[in-house]
């Protein structure tokens, strides 16, 4: 019986075997993966998908080079399109002579009474379900529907209450731990000795109850006998309770709840509005041989700039998050106007937040020498690497180089110089349905105190191009106008789409700033957006406008 043999496309040097053809193509033609080598040369350079569906994008599998792509559908795919199970009747005689085989003992699952503390089996695959599913999550191909769709969740979630108390009360369901102890089973021991350590680690937690003695000795422990309690220490409840407390130095009367008190044990009353953090940057801008005046009103009268370089035009804007909070500004758009007034007289602003200047004071330093030039290093994009980067790569870089730091992405590109990242572009899907078809510029920055000369140029094809492989439209990025104008984007070819998508904002409890979306309505217990920050200590704190800009495709 005779073979037929595989003809090099080449150089129409035939072989017997495909293991040798396969070496053939390595050493005489440097084609190192034949199956791309396949897929350019019969199909047109698209690897061919299932046809079960047109939204199917599974790809079918290479049988090698002499059987090609034998199927037309993606393993088990085929059932979708020709199968006894698509037949609604006999679905059902399935199901039902299957729920008899359970019920009769005729069928048990493999894994009853098994765990994965009991059976290796099971611990491998809730590993390799972990797994897929941080994955799944991480690259953006599952989110969590919770999240998209809050009041369609908030509904859910009551009805999953409902038939759970009612099962409970029924005896149908048990609870898992009924009948144990910490003393005869491991894992209620590990669940007890872990909140042990997490109650005597953070003495505010919600879950601890104090006494009234152990409240007032609390409290006069973190604000170092700054602060009285007038409230009843009877009526505590928890660590988000307001309650009335009184100066030492000043008398004032305030409210704040436990989590305020322990996080800024600080009156606001008598504390000076030239804070710490802002001479902390005025010494900083000093330091690195430059002019800078503070508190100046000559330049935008009669508004302030807190800090000026006249050399550089360059002005600071140091928002402390009590002072520039909604407790004690009534104006949302107050950043905004000052950032206006900047630009009409040809200023550039920077807004530097509290928190920022202390959780990434290399970053905000960074800024700040770009901005005054005073870059310690200069590299030329065209002469960097361009490579697609792991996920680790681009946790670590923007952890360490951008503002807000590393967010869940589907892919990042960077350039390199010799293995290290100099910048880095990220991209999501965007969270808004409108823009479905489109991807979103997660994160894109340069290494801190680097001018990297045409970066964001270079690294814009590159996820242009990639956006166009996977069906997308286009990019789309949101520009805080607080850090610039977005004239990166203008120069690497991005377009202006909305100048403003209104004004951002966080929530703060005076030491951190919050995502806007922490605090929302609550509808099962008929509470406010307001009432729910008002019950968490939190109020709300401006930024300025951020603007739209959108890449097409190449």
């Amino acid at each position: 019986m005779a073979y037929e043999r595989i003809k090099c496309p080449k150089c129409n040097k035939t072989f017997g075997q495909e293991s040798r053809f396969i070496v053939h193509l390595r050493v005489e033609h440097d084609i190192s993966d034949p199956e791309s080598f396949y897929v350019e040369l019969y199909s047109n350079g698209k690897h061919p998908t299932c046809a079960c569906s047109v939204n199917c994008d599974k790809k079918l599998r290479w049988s090698g080079w002499k059987n090609g792509f034998m199927s037309m559908y993606a393993r088990g795919h085929n059932a979708r399109v020709d199968s006894v199970y698509l037949n609604p009747k006999r679905q059902q005689e399935f199901v039902a002579k299957r729920l008899d085989g359970f019920k009769t003992g005729r069928i048990k699952p493999w894994n009853k009474d098994l765990s994965k503390e009991t059976d290796p089996r099971v611990a491998r695959q809730a590993e390799t379900i972990s797994k897929s599913l941080r994955d799944a999550h991480a690259t953006g191909e599952l989110q969590d529907w919770r999240a998209l769709d809050p009041d369609k969740a908030r509904q859910a979630a009551k009805q999953c209450s409902k038939t759970m108390l009612t099962r409970f009360a029924s005896g149908e369901l048990v609870p898992w731990n009924k009948g144990l102890t910490k003393a005869s089973d491991v894992r209620l021991s590990a669940m007890s000795n872990s909140l042990r350590e997490k109650l005597s680690s953070d003495p505010t937690t919600s879950a601890r109850r104090f006494t009234s003695q152990e409240l007032i000795k609390l409290i006069d422990q973190v604000s170092g006998g700054r602060f009285i309690m007038l409230s009843d220490p009877k009526t505590y409840r928890n660590k988000y309770q307001r309650m009335l407390f009184k100066c030492t130095v000043c008398n004032e009367v305030q409210e704040k709840n436990l989590m305020m008190l322990v996080s800024s044990p600080i009156c606001f009353h008598c504390h000076p509005k030239e804070s710490q953090g802002q001479l902390e940057v005025l010494d900083f801008v000093r330091s690195l041989g430059v002019e800078a005046l503070s508190n100046d009103r000559s330049v935008i009268t009669p508004l302030e700039l807190d800090i000026w370089i006249p050399a550089s035009r360059v002005a600071i804007e140091y928002n402390g998050l009590y002072w520039h909070s909604m407790a004690c500004m009534n104006d949302a758009c107050y950043h905004q106007k000052k950032l206006r007034a900047c630009s009409d007289v040809g200023v550039r602003l920077l807004s530097v937040y509290e928190d920022e200047w202390r959780d990434h004071r290399e970053i905000i330093e960074g800024m700040i020498r770009h901005r005054l030039g005073k870059q310690i290093r200069t590299f030329d994009a065209r002469k960097l690497e361009l490579r697609e980067l792991t996920r680790d790569e681009s946790k670590n870089f923007f952890n360490a180089n951008h503002l807000e730091g590393y967010v869940r992405s589907v892919t990042t590109y960077g350039l390199l110089d010799k293995g290290s990242v100099i910048a880095a572009t990220s991209l999501r899907r965007p969270f808004h349905k409108t823009y479905a078809d489109l991807y979103e510029l997660a994160r894109s920055c340069t290494v801190r105190d680097a001018n990297v000369r045409g970066w964001l140029g270079r690294l814009s094809k590159a996820i242009s191009s990639r956006a166009k492989a996977d069906g997308k439209k286009g990019i789309i990025t949101y520009v805080d106008s607080r850090v610039g104008p977005g004239q990166g984007y203008k120069n690497a070819g991005w377009e202006l789409v909305a100048s403003s998508t209104g004004k951002r904002f966080w929530w703060t409890d005076f030491v951190h700033r919050y995502n806007r979306f922490k605090y929302r309505a609550d509808r099962s217990r008929g509470m406010s957006q307001g009432d729910v920050a008002n019950e968490a200590g939190v109020v709300e704190i401006f930024g300025c406008d951020n603007s739209r800009w959108i890449l097409q495709t190449i």
